[in-house]
Parts: structure tokens; sequence; C-alpha cells
């Protein structure tokens, strides 16, 4: 899949939080959530939003369509808001800020464009700076009590490694999906509704990364749905069939299973295990120390020591993040499906990274936000099976993704909510 446009990865930051407003319009409240109110105002600018950001044609049908399940959304992000700090990890302004950083560098922004780009739309920085809470709230939440309930054990890796082994040869799928849950019996229709609307954009030309990371409610959404390449008999079997039908670039209709609404976008086919080297794929941790482009020499010695200094004793991705964090003026984000070839643009990057054993380090590299070391977690389709430690990882996803899913479900029902007509 192509790296994502600026549109898409700016989606991932929808409006949320309480904006100062003086007209009774804005202040009446659509909903309840426990203690917190969302705002007519609220809502609307939710919508606007999602609407821009994603290429969705801009009408006033549309947005009516669209405000009950963007209200859905935006209660639970109040729940998981709340929950966050009822567990004591509130995410701090610290984070946020770290988060609003990556989210730049991944599109490709200067220090500050963000809030540049926030105000061109007209959306108060504050909105978005709750809504990056919400989504670093979730995933604490999700470390602290979903993932002690997960666990993968050593025969389920070896069947899933038996299956691979026999697909060798055969068509892979890289695939990525929307997907809509279903909760309760009496929400089926609204979220059959809910997904044919995200077809209907889809097909008028709206970005499928975008409209994955507004409304789709899977554990792949951050990452504009993508579920990476999948293998025939691997999906559930309603998804297995739709996906063998489609075509590369073509999106299906909405598929239900037990779980919900899915709708599938086939990006690319090819013989699974039989990559070319510059099409594989690299799961990736940069971190960054900033220096001015005119930086002095004495300033590039200074970071090229301290970035050097940081490199040693790691031994994984998780490592350079921690690094990141002790050293002054650093910052670290995650870099997924990285296609080798499209680190060409760097030769140095180009030639050192797709060496590297998962875990190793590479760098510093000279870039214009300054000095980059980057760390690789593990490649995909590099001409032959995933190791067990990247086969455990994608069933330890898919559980904890039905856990999360689990955990959400109970938190609405204790909670108090009260919707009003929007």
């Amino acid at each position: 899949m192509k790296a994502p446009s600026l549109r898409a990865l700016l989606a991932v930051i929808l409006v949320l939080g309480i904006v100062p407003c003086a007209s009774a319009q804005a202040l009446r409240v659509v909903a309840r959530v426990n203690d917190d109110a969302i705002t007519d105002f609220e809502l609307r600018q939710r919508i606007t939003f999602a609407v821009r950001s994603s290429g969705m044609q801009e009408t006033p049908d549309l947005q009516q369509r669209l405000a009950p399940q963007l209200l859905r959304q935006m209660i639970d992000e109040r729940l998981q808001i709340q929950n966050a700090k009822g567990l004591g990890v509130k995410p701090s302004e610290a984070e946020v800020n770290q988060r609003v950083s990556e989210i730049e560098r991944s599109a490709g922004m200067q220090p500050g464009q963000f809030k540049l780009y926030l105000q061109s739309i007209g959306v108060p920085y504050e909105i978005a700076a709750q809504q990056i809470e919400a989504t670093l709230a979730w995933a604490k939440i999700v470390r602290r009590r979903v993932r002690t309930q997960v666990d993968v054990s050593d025969a389920e890796i070896d069947d899933a490694m038996a299956r691979i082994r026999t697909n060798v040869g055969k068509t892979g799928s890289r695939v990525a999906e929307i997907f809509i849950p279903i909760d309760k019996v009496e929400q089926a229709d609204e979220a059959k509704r809910s997904a044919d609307r995200v077809i209907e954009q889809l097909r008028r030309g709206a970005n499928f990364a975008a409209l994955a990371q507004q409304f789709s409610q899977g554990a792949t959404a951050q990452q504009g749905g993508d579920l990476g390449w999948i293998l025939p008999g691997a999906l559930d079997p309603a998804l297995d069939a739709a996906m063998e039908k489609l075509a590369p670039r073509q999106v299906s209709e909405a598929i239900r299973t037990p779980a919900g609404y899915h709708v599938l976008y086939v990006v690319e086919r090819r013989p699974f295990a039989s990559a070319r080297p510059d099409d594989v794929r690299l799961n990736l941790v940069q971190m960054t120390l900033a220096l001015p482009v005119n930086a002095t020499p004495d300033e590039m010695a200074r970071a090229t020591g301290e970035a050097q200094k940081a490199m040693v004793g790691v031994r994984s991705c998780q490592d350079l993040h921690v690094r990141a964090r002790e050293l002054k003026g650093a910052t670290a984000g995650d870099l997924s499906n990285v296609r080798v070839g499209d680190l060409a643009a760097n030769r140095e990057m180009h030639e050192q990274i797709p060496t590297l054993a998962p875990g190793g380090t590479a760098g510093p590299f000279r870039v214009a936000e300054g000095l980059q070391v980057v760390a690789l977690c593990n490649k995909e389709g590099a001409g032959g099976t995933p190791t067990r430690e990247v086969i455990s990882q994608q069933i330890l996803l898919q559980k904890l993704e039905a856990a999360s899913r689990r955990y959400m479900r109970d938190m609405r029902r204790v909670a108090t909510i009260d919707i009003k007509q929007p």
C-alpha cells in the first residue's frame, strides 16, 4: 500500500472536545456520557472535519446522515478518556505533544504546521488535542486491562506456521478493511447503513485510508485499515469468499460476520513469499534528534555523538522508544509497512536499513528535521515465510482486537448514556 496521504494521516485526528461558544445552539446538549456532555457544536465540528479531511462530497444530507454514527464514536471516546482517568493512566500533555510531532513527521510537515492546518479549516487545536488524548488513553487501557488477559501459545504459532508453509507459492492479497461492529441485534440495521454510506463515498472518490481512520472500529483503523498480506483461508469464510472475488483496487460490498460489517479493499496481489527485494515491507521505529538545517559543525558533531550513544544496547524497537524518552530533545515514532523501494530517495537508508536483523539499528542519518536513528522491528515478504515472532504478534493482535471489543462493550453497559436527537 502506498504511504498514506497527508489527508489520510490528518484524518487520524478527528474532532472531539468542548469549545466555548456563546450561541444557545452551540450549547445544546446532544448526549450525556456519565457526567460529561457533548454539545451540538462539537458534533457539527466533528462532522465538518470528518468530511473535509477524507475528501467526501460535503452536502447537508451527508452531514445529517453522518451525525448518529459520529456521535456514537464521540461517546465511545469520552468513555475511554473517563476510564483512563479512573485507572490513573490519563495521557500527559507531553505525550499529546509528542504524538502531534509524530503526525507532522509522518505527513512531511514542519513543526507547528499541524496547528496551522487545523486553523485553516476552522478547527481549534484544543479539539484535536482531546481526540489525540482519547486515542492515547485507549491504547493505555488496552495495555493495562486487556493485554494481561490475552496470551499466544506455542501450539497456535505452530498451527499458523504449518498453514503458511502450505500456502507458499499461492497468490496472496494485500487487503485493507473498514469494520463497523454490531454489539446488539437492534444495531444491525444502522451498522449496515453506516457501511453502505462508506461504500458510497469510496465510489465517489473518497480516500480509503482516511475513511478507515475515521469510521473503522477495528484494530487497524489508525493504519488506514491495512491488514497486510492475506492468504486464502486466513479470514472469516464470508470475508475470504468476498476477497477472492475482488480485483486489485476494488472495494467490496458490506460483508456481514458475527462481529459486524466489513468493507474490504484489495490493494494488490502477488505470489506469497516471492516478493522482489524493493517490494519487501519493513516495520520501523525512527528516533529523531532535532537539528536546524544550518547547524554548525560543532552542533552536528555533538548531535551525532548523542545519537550514536543512544544506539548502544538497543536490541528491539521498544528499546529505541525508551532511548528517545531518555534523551532530551529526541522524539520517536512508528513507521509501518514501509516499502524498501520507497527508501531509495535516501541512498544510505536504502542500503543499510533493509540489511538489518530484527531489533538492529542504523544511522544516524541526516534528514531535514535533524538526525535520525532507525530500528527494524520486522520484515514482511522477504522471500520466505514470516518468523515465529512475527506470527506470534499477528495472532496476538487478532486476539487483542476481539478482547478490546468486549471491554468496550462492558464500558458502554455500565455507563449512563443519554442521547438526545442530534
